[in-house]
């Protein structure tokens, strides 16, 4: 591979020496008698010092050649006294320094050598007017040539980065307070404070509509650690549900109108995100046993090979919001992270089973599934031409998630995964 750009390497510089020696004296095919053979003189006066001046010679150039060390500076020859020198990095001079110092004589003649091929200085005998020295014109041209050619400082090329889109500042920019204030409007909570009556209109919304988003939140929640808080959302209404204030009458019995029956429904469609952790704490606390879920993990793995991208491992919820929404909703993602993992660290993970709930949270714990809904209409949309049945192959991938955490004999800890259960299932 370094022979490969060493190479690479040797072939520009000799290209930008044909280049510089044509750009300083234009009129230089006027002296040969075929164009093309001046063009094959010249590419082999790059590529051979060695036989550089028997070919210059007799196209009518003088040229002095000055081997390269690897991993040193080329040397360059003086304009005036044709001693050689090391180029300082960033100067365009040809001019040694203790030539700096003297009087410059009238009548100099730029002519001297070539540094690994590139012509420094040349003269064509055969047309008036268009020798190298005649003018200091054509001296920084050629100045700026070798600049060029040399490497380093100023005359050298450098790589055009990147353009990026500054960053988003959630605090200030106007699409994400309103994003913020939309979850304050949509949120409401409901816990032993608000009565059945809100429990029940909640359960109501759910189940007239056909899709909802879920998410659990706890203390370091599995089937061991407690599930503190339940989100369910639609695209009009996110509800904050206090499990840790209702218990299980928060989910009611099997058959009489609660939230279980909305999450064990085949009618309503669940949207979650890995949903093996939250299915299992359900299973084993409060015997809810999920139905009908697409896990949106899932679905952006299906998109992403839809395109015909080789995905094999999952990703997190930050990397499909950066991928598939707007600048505004990443910010503001990103933002509530960063202070809600700030309170992690302080409570000790105890952050969930903490009352009342601080705006932040509350933002962070609707966001989540807020952010649920706006993925999965993205990539559905993205998925609109699919016809290789994606959709339905991530609906069956995502059953088989339901049961993967909550039939393993052993309990799986929150935060704690194993190599395999982070490899993207083949589907």
């Amino acid at each position: 591979r370094g022979h490969r750009r060493r190479r690479r390497r040797d072939d520009c510089a000799r290209y930008r020496a044909y280049m510089a020696a044509l750009f300083v004296n234009p009129h230089v095919f006027v002296d040969c008698v075929d164009g093309e053979r001046f063009r094959g003189a010249a590419r082999r006066l790059a590529g051979s010092s060695r036989r550089g001046t028997t070919l210059a010679a007799s196209c009518g150039y003088h040229t002095t050649s000055h081997a390269l060390v690897m991993g040193k500076k080329p040397k360059i020859a003086c304009t005036r006294c044709k001693s050689t020198f090391k180029r300082t990095s960033g100067a365009l001079s040809t001019v040694c320094n203790r030539c700096k110092t003297l009087p410059a004589a009238a009548g100099d003649a730029l002519e001297g050598g070539d540094v690994d091929g590139v012509v420094l200085g040349f003269h064509s005998p055969g047309v008036q007017g268009v020798d190298v020295g005649d003018s200091e014109y054509e001296s920084s041209r050629l100045s700026a040539a070798l600049a060029g050619v040399a490497g380093g400082g100023a005359g050298k090329k450098k790589k055009k980065s990147k353009k990026r889109a500054p960053a988003v500042n959630a605090k200030s920019d106007p699409a994400c307070l309103e994003i913020l204030a939309d979850l304050d409007k949509k949120t409401r909570l409901i816990d032993r404070d608000s009565g059945e009556d809100a429990l029940k209109v909640c359960v109501e919304t759910l189940r007239a509509a056909k899709v909802v988003a879920v998410d659990c939140e706890g203390v370091m929640m599995s089937r061991t650690g407690p599930v503190t808080v339940l989100q369910c959302a639609t695209r009009e209404v996110i509800f904050l549900i206090d499990v840790q204030s209702l218990g299980s009458s928060a989910f009611g019995a099997r058959g009489s109108g609660c939230i279980r029956d909305v999450l064990e429904s085949p009618d309503v469609l669940k949207l979650m995100f890995d949903c093996r952790m939250d299915s299992d704490a359900l299973f084993h606390q409060f015997d809810v046993r999920l139905e009908n879920v697409l896990d949106v993990q899932l679905l952006d793995v299906a998109a992403r090979r839809a395109l015909g991208k080789m995905i094999d491992r999952v990703p997190g919820i930050a990397k499909c919001t950066g991928t598939h929404l707007t600048g505004a909703e990443t910010a503001v993602a990103d933002d509530l992270k960063v202070r809600v993992k700030k309170l992690y660290s302080v409570e000790e993970s105890t952050l969930w089973a903490t009352r009342p709930f601080t705006d932040d949270v509350r933002r962070y714990a609707a966001l989540d599934v807020w952010l649920l809904i706006r993925l999965h209409t993205k990539m559905v949309f993205d998925l609109r031409d699919d016809t290789d049945d994606w959709l339905a192959r991530t609906f069956k991938a995502s059953a088989k998630r339901v049961l993967e955490f909550r039939e393993l004999d052993v309990a799986m800890s929150q935060g704690v995964f194993t190599e395999e259960s982070t490899v993207a299932p083949a589907f």
